[in-house]
């Protein structure tokens, strides 16, 4: 949705800058009037795109030796140690602020290396933001661990102290870590009945039954066999298909808001009753009725839009809402997932990556069915060729629309080389370049001139968003298989901006997870949702990002929490970051 045109020529470059001062937090009355709007839409702008690597502390240093006998996931044979089927599809990372210092931090998680018989290279590591912006390793000092192949993260405080717990989800293990300060993590999963043996990939928190205590979803996805391998059209090993293993259950996890904190109600809520291949998860309130609502991405299969029944079960309804399958009606490989008001009517709007020959599909969201209208927003051409992982939705160059990013890599070889592939080449079947597409007001386009970002060549596939060095616009983090991760950091020319990140009176005030945020601006209102999980295996920066055009107040804010209770907070000049806390506000009129 857009709410105001910037006019004339946009520069957006991602370029290395330290951590700039902090904006203050509060939320000052204002005399700023807002300049008059235009409904005079231009031509599309040209925008040149600059990137840089942000270079981060080795992962190597920060990378855990897990032995062979202590899981399943290595078959004897050294070369089809590589086409482990988890391999393909490791590596999330996250964004988060960790020790509350107000600037956020680090996580990547994934796979360095297999190809040892003897050992495997996993990639668990936590970079601390420094005041100067740069990050140090503090991976030690969390002590983090896992005992198969780790995939996803997912953040969020289940147990209420205000600091930001972790969930690590991978082959043959899953993980709760909570969070005790300082980085310094406590291991708490062996008291939970999270350890199911499933091949975990991404988790959702999300407060289900509205008690204050976040719950967690967690996506399986095959029954993999690891002595099971698969091969190429010319005969050589290669990665195997979902669609050769049985699909398996999500799992839905109860928190009781004391430890062990955990009980399992995936039976009786009703999600075991469906078997999938669950790779995405976004957790929000699709049918407008001031309950969480679960939806996955199952890679080829229907997917699944468990909606809230608000007595602690959920009933399966992908296909009569229209978020099962592409407009006709078949499965795609569905592996990302994005939220963001998309058309503008304050509803949650849905774009869901896919495998390469298949559209990313466009949901948008009409009272609480969606219609599919992937092609009408030009995405089929653009994703067509693509294999797609992590993806965002927001506003890039803060031009009051909402933008698409996502991260791809193949999981198949593009061509039958003859010839077996050595280290050097291993990965060069798989790579891809990435996929950036600026929004208007009924559509996508690819930017004229320059992209450094769709030209990064690599096996990518984890995604987070988020403002990393506090300067007002998003920033990104990537996870490759195929050479180290990637930050990027967004230096906008032009256009002002809204950060706001609500947050629980009790609970430790921590971030209200769930919660709706609607701005008010020269008559014109947007919405953006706080949702649980979203991209793929990863997780986003847990702040609520408005971009503004050339508008420079904000009449009114409206927050509709996760309990259902709606405020109306006073509005405030552009340009700030602002934490609001539940309570404070009026109560919003029925």
């Amino acid at each position: 949705m857009k709410l105001q045109q910037i006019t004339g020529l946009l520069l957006a470059s991602f370029l290395l800058y330290g951590c700039r001062p902090a904006i203050d937090n509060s939320s000052p009355d204002s005399s700023a009037t807002a300049p008059a709007t235009t409904t005079k839409t231009p031509p599309p702008v040209t925008l040149q795109h600059r990137f840089q690597r942000i270079v981060l502390p080795p992962e190597e240093q920060s990378a855990t030796i897990i032995p062979a006998g202590n899981n399943s996931t290595h078959p004897p044979n050294h070369d089809s140690s590589r086409w482990l089927f988890p391999r393909i599809m490791a590596g999330g990372c996250g964004i988060a602020d960790l020790n509350q210092d107000h600037l956020p931090d680090l996580i990547l998680i994934g796979l360095i290396s297999t190809e040892s018989p003897e050992h495997a290279t996993a990639l668990l590591q936590i970079l601390q933001q420094q005041p100067d912006g740069s990050f140090q390793d503090v991976s030690q000092t969390a002590q983090l661990a896992f005992t198969g192949i780790p995939g996803g993260i997912a953040v969020g405080d289940f147990d209420n102290d205000g600091l930001s717990d972790l969930c690590l989800t991978g082959f043959s293990d899953c993980r709760l870590y909570r969070n005790l300060g300082n980085f310094h993590f406590a291991d708490v999963t062996a008291a939970t009945p999270l350890r199911t043996g499933r091949w975990s990939t991404s988790a959702a928190f999300l407060d289900f039954d509205r008690d204050g205590h976040l719950d967690l979803f967690i996506t399986n996805y095959v029954d993999y066999d690891p002595t099971h391998h698969c091969q190429d059209a010319a005969g050589r090993l290669d990665f195997c298909s979902p669609s050769v293993f049985p699909r398996t259950t999500d799992r839905l996890f109860r928190n009781t808001g004391t430890a062990p904190w955990f009980e399992d109600v995936s039976a009786t809520s009703g999600i075991t009753r469906l078997r999938g291949a669950g790779l995405g998860v976004a957790a929000a309130d699709w049918n407008n009725d001031g309950w969480i609502d679960i939806f996955v991405a199952n890679d080829g299969h229907p997917n699944f839009l468990w909606i809230n029944q608000q007595n602690g079960t959920f009933e399966e309804e992908a296909v009569l809402r229209g978020v099962a399958a592409d407009a006709a009606g078949q499965s795609q490989g569905s592996m990302g997932v994005a939220v963001a008001d998309l058309d503008g009517n304050l509803l949650p709007d849905l774009v869901v990556t896919n495998l390469d020959g298949e559209s990313n599909s466009v949901c948008l969201n009409q009272a609480g069915s969606f219609q599919e209208l992937s092609s009408a927003w030009q995405m089929d051409s653009s994703s067509w060729p693509f294999t797609g992982f992590g993806t965002a939705l927001a506003d890039l160059n803060h031009d009051g629309y909402t933008d698409f990013v996502a991260v791809h890599g193949r999981v198949r070889r593009q061509t039958a080389s003859p010839e077996a592939p050595t280290a050097d080449t291993f990965w060069d079947g798989y790579r891809e370049q990435q996929l950036l597409l600026l929004g208007h007001n009924d559509h996508f386009e690819k930017p004229a001139g320059v992209d450094e970002f769709s030209s990064l060549v690599a096996v990518a596939r984890g995604l987070a968003s988020g403002d990393v060095d506090n300067d007002g616009d998003i920033d990104l983090l990537i996870t490759c298989l195929d050479q180290p991760s990637v930050l990027l950091k967004n230096e906008m020319s032009s256009g002002h901006w809204l950060s706001i990140q609500p947050r629980l009176a009790t609970g430790g005030q921590r971030v209200a997870t769930g919660a709706t945020v609607t701005i008010t601006t020269n008559g014109q209102s947007h919405t953006a949702f706080l949702i649980g999980g979203g991209s793929y295996q990863s997780t986003c920066a847990q702040n609520l990002h408005f971009g503004l055009g050339n508008l420079q107040q904000v009449d009114q804010i409206t927050i509709r929490w996760p309990d259902g209770m709606e405020e109306v907070f006073p509005g405030c000049p552009a340009d700030q970051r602002l934490s609001l806390l539940q309570g404070t506000g009026t109560p919003a009129a029925r």
